[in-house]
């Protein structure tokens, strides 16, 4: 996300960005309600006023404590950890229902043993031993270390993706700097920015 929006500034630095952060539980109801004009987001909207166009297909990976058996694997599947104590975001973020349908395919239900909103919390309580969690890395360096020192080791179970989208609202008409901020997204991603 920076150098997308760095690449867009260096181009347009006229345009003003207001960047906000949503719990995940509120799906694109911001882009629905006029809050934002635009939203990253995960969670397919259900709404059809929200027009949800993917951008890319994220790994998610098994977070490990520095010490853990598996930090220098070089990949992981989750029937590895089924006996051990997970940590994840609340049920009510999209990353934790698919965490428990990933377990559930494997073949176990997670003992979740902490909860939190905040992805950088529940790496930091990898890193001090107290769990295993999925996560998805930062897209450009998929191998470094998490925050918290959490290593992030590579999942092959199967679905251990997650769809990453831009969503908008169908029926308000965009600022021309967010039509144009949507354009290079989507063309930077996808190859062809929308007609309208």
């Amino acid at each position: 996300m920076p150098g997308l929006l760095g690449r867009f500034r260096s181009r347009h630095p006229q345009v003003q960005f207001r960047l906000s952060q949503s719990q995940d539980v509120l799906g694109s109801s911001l882009v629905v309600e006029g809050a934002v004009d635009l939203e990253f987001t995960a969670r397919r909207p259900r709404n059809p006023v929200v027009h949800w166009e993917r951008l890319l297909t994220q790994p998610l990976y098994l977070a490990v404590a520095p010490g853990h058996p598996l930090a220098r694997q070089p990949s992981a599947t989750l029937r590895e950890v089924a006996s051990e104590d997970f940590i994840g975001l609340r049920p009510t973020w999209e990353l934790r229902h698919h965490s428990d349908a990933l377990c559930r395919a494997a073949g176990f239900t997670a003992k979740v043993a902490f909860e939190s909103d905040d992805l950088s919390t529940v790496t930091g309580l990898v890193a001090a031993g107290l769990g295993v969690a999925i996560v998805p890395a930062a897209p450009e360096h998929p191998e470094a270390a998490l925050p918290g020192t959490a290593v992030p080791v590579p999942l092959t179970d199967p679905g251990a993706t997650r769809d990453i989208g831009l969503a908008w609202s169908r029926e308000r008409r965009l600022l021309p700097s967010a039509r144009l901020f949507r354009a290079q997204v989507l063309t930077e991603f996808a190859g062809t920015p929308p007609d309208a």
